[in-house]
């Protein structure tokens, strides 16, 4: 069990995002001729855009306290 609330902890968040994603990118598929369609597809790029953000934001963090745990055992 520790091992997927890790998982969860870690992935959950762009899970979540990834799959109100999906169901935005469904739904502009099938809107075919409507108004809305593309409103629809800058909220999936936006959502892609958002995943893309939290691995950016995990790496940066990532770096930082590894540069500070080098900092601390120097």
């Amino acid at each position: 069990m520790k091992g997927f609330l890790r998982w969860f902890m870690n992935f959950g968040l762009m899970a979540c995002v990834f799959v109100g994603t999906a169901a935005v990118g469904v739904l502009a598929y099938r809107l075919e001729g409507s108004p809305w369609r593309w409103p629809l597809v800058a909220l999936v790029l936006a959502g892609i855009g958002t995943i893309a953000g939290i691995f950016w934001i995990r790496k940066y963090v990532d770096r930082q306290t590894k540069a500070s745990e080098q900092g601390s055992q120097e």
